[in-house]
C-alpha cells in the first residue's frame, strides 16, 4: 500500500512537471550571486522535497520572480521559519523560506501585526492586493529559520489554485548556479 503511494506520488509530481515545459515564462531569478544547489525538487528525505534549495549563507538577498501580491506570511520557530508566499497573476505562487529577515517594507506588515496579536509567531493570509509586490523587487535576506539545518533559501513554485509543487528548474529563468570544482 505504501509502495503504491509513493509510486502514485511520483507520476503526480512527473506530471506536474513536465506540464511546464508546454508554458513560456521568463521569471526573474530569486538570488543574484552565484550559488550551490544543497536539494532538488523531489528528493526524497522523510518526504518529497517540495521546492531546490540554495546554499550560501545568511543575509543574501532574495527577490520576487514576478510581479503578485503577498497571500501568505509566516513568522514560525519550526517549519519554514521565516516564509513568504507570493501569488503572481500568471496562476502560480512562489515560496520564499527559512529568511533570515524580511524587507523593511515586509517587515514593517509583520511588525504591526505582531504587536495586534501580542505574539511572535504569526501566520497571516493578506487580502488579495494589499501587500503588492514587483518583479525583481527585494522580498527578504537568506537565513537559517525554523527547521532548516543550515543557512540557504528554500524556493518552491506552486500551482495557486491547487498548491501542488512543481520544478522551479522547469521554468524559464536563469539562476546562476555555481559548479564545484
Amino acid at each position: 500500500m505504501m509502495f503504491l503511494k509513493k509510486l502514485l506520488t511520483n507520476f503526480l509530481l512527473l506530471f506536474l512537471s513536465i506540464s511546464c515545459f508546454s508554458q513560456e515564462f521568463n521569471f526573474h531569478s530569486p538570488i543574484d550571486a552565484p550559488f550551490n544547489l544543497s536539494g532538488t525538487f523531489g528528493e526524497f528525505r522523510s518526504r518529497f522535497h517540495t521546492g531546490i534549495d540554495f546554499k550560501g549563507g545568511e543575509g543574501k538577498e532574495i527577490y520576487s520572480i514576478e510581479d503578485g501580491y503577498i497571500s501568505r506570511i509566516e513568522v514560525r520557530t519550526s517549519g519554514y521559519g521565516k516564509v513568504v508566499y507570493i501569488t503572481h497573476p500568471n496562476g502560480y505562487t512562489s515560496v520564499y523560506a527559512h529568511l533570515k529577515k524580511f524587507s523593511p517594507r515586509i517587515q514593517e506588515f509583520i511588525k504591526s501585526e505582531q504587536y495586534k496579536i501580542e505574539s511572535y509567531i504569526l501566520r497571516k493570509f493578506p487580502k488579495k492586493n494589499e501587500i503588492l509586490i514587483k518583479r525583481g523587487e527585494l522580498i527578504g535576506y537568506s537565513g537559517n529559520t525554523g527547521g532548516s539545518f543550515g543557512a540557504h533559501l528554500h524556493f518552491e513554485i506552486r500551482d495557486s489554485e491547487t498548491q501542488d509543487a512543481l520544478n522551479p528548474l522547469m521554468f524559464n529563468y536563469s539562476i546562476k548556479i555555481k559548479r564545484d570544482q
